[in-house]
């Protein structure tokens, strides 16, 4: 579904799914219609070094910038304390609007930051890596870890507007490149099988250059689009986007890689458990791993993961564990597992 709106610019919206813009030059004619007190800008050290134009593009005034730490880093509760802080120093309030110009791990902590700051400011994210502008971006999912877990506290807090621009992609290192493959894979395993058949087309190198790339990641983020707006608070449809998460999230934990690597790890492993369970298709995996060696992605099979780093995810219940299986190419579904039947997965 699509909507016009007062920028001329065609953009997406679903039910909880807020609209994205495919250019950063249209950033100046939203914040006119927005017409914001203050307009405050959050981004990393790093970004800020590396990503001048962009920075120049927008526009925002230096004494308005917030510097926060790269990576991780700047998910922990300390971090979110000091974003606070300076919001309050800075005197915003609840016509001001928060600009996030990062990788997912920026969009996390000042969406949450924003989600709470006098009970809710409004924010845009502007991601700058290929996994936050197919998926972390998008949705409404902002958090912080904690106690050493990844997103234990956070909130579901919609941004007024996601901008997506490609030419934040030509800056990414290859493994910043595989990072986000991981989740346009999942894209593709659990809804929309032409991701994959495109994919086959590409290596790394040939992708990142490509006229489909921008189809890609607009199809993966329709892809994200039907499942929250089936269920926006992550109760139920859309728990079907933790496939490769749950493996994943344990074996990013104690390895301490990449997060979409580790989702490929984790789509391997849980594909090999529901094969032997006789519910996934045997060619699936085959399949896949023919995709990452054509792609020119190599993969460690031989990682394993922490069991009680398994039992600390979300979608544990009791004893069961809600857990998203491929059937085919294309077509996932949700099962409710005993914990038990589960503990070798990946172990």
């Amino acid at each position: 579904m699509g909507l016009k709106g007062k920028t001329g610019l065609i953009l997406s919206c679903y039910n909880y799914f807020m609209p994205v813009i495919y250019s950063l030059k249209s950033i100046h004619k939203l914040l006119k219609e927005q017409k914001p007190s203050k307009v405050c800008f959050v981004t990393s050290l790093k970004l800020f070094k590396k990503l001048n134009w962009a920075i120049n593009e927008i526009g925002v005034k230096k004494s308005n910038i917030i510097l926060i730490p790269d990576g991780e880093k700047a998910k922990e509760w300390h971090e979110l304390e000091k974003l606070l802080k300076k919001f309050s120093q800075m005197n915003l309030d609840r016509k001001s609007i928060v600009i996030a110009l990062g990788g997912g791990t920026v969009g996390d902590i000042v969406g949450f930051a924003s989600s709470i700051y006098l009970r809710g400011i409004k924010y845009i994210q502007v991601p700058t890596t290929l996994l936050a502008q197919v998926d972390s971006a998008h949705g409404g999912k902002t958090g912080i870890n904690f106690l050493k877990y990844k997103n234990q506290i956070g909130s579901f807090y919609l941004t007024i507007t996601t901008i997506i621009d490609t030419r934040f992609i030509s800056s990414l290192s290859k493994e910043q490149i595989i990072d986000g493959l991981g989740e346009i894979i999942k894209a593709g395993l659990v809804k929309d099988v032409s991701i994959l058949n495109m994919l086959k087309k590409y290596n790394i190198g040939t992708l990142v250059k490509s006229k489909d790339l921008l189809k890609i990641i607009n199809k993966s983020i329709k892809v994200k689009e039907y499942f929250v707006s089936k269920d926006f608070k992550d109760n139920n449809a859309r728990q079907i986007l933790n496939f490769g998460h749950t493996i994943g999230h344990a074996i990013e934990l104690k390895y301490k890689i990449s997060h979409g690597r580790a989702v490929i790890i984790g789509m391997i492993k849980e594909l090999a458990f529901t094969e032997s369970l006789g519910l996934t298709k045997p060619s699936v995996s085959k399949n896949l791993l023919n995709l990452l060696k054509s792609l020119g992605i190599n993969i460690d099979q031989n990682m394993k993961v922490d069991w009680k780093t398994i039992i600390r995810d979300k979608k544990i219940i009791g004893n069961q564990i809600i857990f998203p299986i491929i059937k085919k190419e294309g077509e996932a579904k949700l099962i409710s597992l005993e914990l038990r039947a589960f503990k070798n997965i990946g172990c």
